[in-house]
């Protein structure tokens, strides 16, 4: 039996393929490509999959790899960077390579503020259950899980000035989470409209909880969604469980980073901000 150049090349090639695949990980550190430094809580994921992570404080990730979505398209996103999107055989290749993977800033100009000297009004919208026996939480732990409700918006402009929930049990009042709003297309969330991380604690075991929104400067003219994300582990069993009710605008949630957003149940969780108008 004569073995060709041309087979050599195509078994080593094999063996490089399977020796990347192999890995049950995937592992690295997202950095800022002009000041090389660590980029945190990343959304990293395969699009439309159920697979994917958030980097840590430090840019470092981890998750574990499936054969069968080596073909697909990996995205890597984060607030005031440019999206990555490539192949994930090619991502874990360029992890063999190098560990470190690097993403351009977006440099996006702010929209105008238009500054009115009439006195603006204030009002909550959104769900405002209390209850303590109706109640939603995250379903697993796994970084990038979002939970959120739809805030119909009436006037525009609107200026978000704070959030509120209801907290039914808390475990772990130190592990930090990330507050998102996101325009519409098709009745889900579709882009981000904040320029900025809004990282935060609940440090509450039970009872209301509010995050003061005011100097992020979050205008809006259309009806919006609100999420809650998961972006650290907990060092402990972790049970985290808002107020929830069977009126008003029903939960959306995705259970990972980058995977396909879904209307969920009848019941939708205690989310309401104070809004100025």
């Amino acid at each position: 039996m004569s073995i060709t150049i041309k087979s050599i090349t195509s078994i080593i090639f094999l063996f490089y393929t399977l020796s990347i695949f192999a890995q049950n990980f995937a592992e690295g550190i997202i950095k800022d490509i002009e000041t090389d430094e660590p980029i945190p809580y990343v959304n990293i994921g395969i699009v439309k999959k159920n697979l994917g992570t958030v980097s840590d404080l430090n840019g470092k990730f981890e998750f574990e790899t499936q054969s069968n979505v080596f073909n697909d398209t990996i995205r890597l996103s984060s607030i005031g960077y440019k999206s990555k999107a490539i192949l994930f055989r090619d991502f874990l290749k360029m992890l063999k390579t190098n560990s470190e993977i690097f993403l351009f800033p977006d440099v996006t100009a702010l929209n105008e503020v238009v500054i009115t000297a009439k006195k603006l009004k204030e009002k909550v919208i959104g769900n405002k259950s209390k209850s303590k026996t109706v109640r939603i939480g995250f379903q697993k732990i796994a970084l990038g899980q979002e939970i959120g409700t739809k805030i119909k918006i009436k006037n525009n402009p609107t200026y978000i000035k704070s959030f509120h929930t209801n907290i039914a049990a808390n475990s772990n009042e130190s592990l930090n989470y990330r507050i998102n709003f996101y325009n519409m297309k098709n009745g889900l969330p579709n882009e981000k409209i904040i320029k900025e991380n809004i990282i935060f604690p609940i440090n509450v075991k039970e009872g209301e909880f509010t995050l003061n929104l005011e100097k992020y400067n979050i205008i809006v003219k259309d009806d919006i969604y609100c999420t809650l994300e998961l972006i650290e582990n907990p060092k402990s069993d972790n049970e985290l469980f808002f107020s929830a009710s069977f009126l008003g605008n029903k939960m959306i949630v995705r259970d990972v980073s980058q995977v396909a957003w879904e209307k969920v149940g009848t019941v939708g969780v205690g989310f309401n901000c104070t809004v100025k108008y």
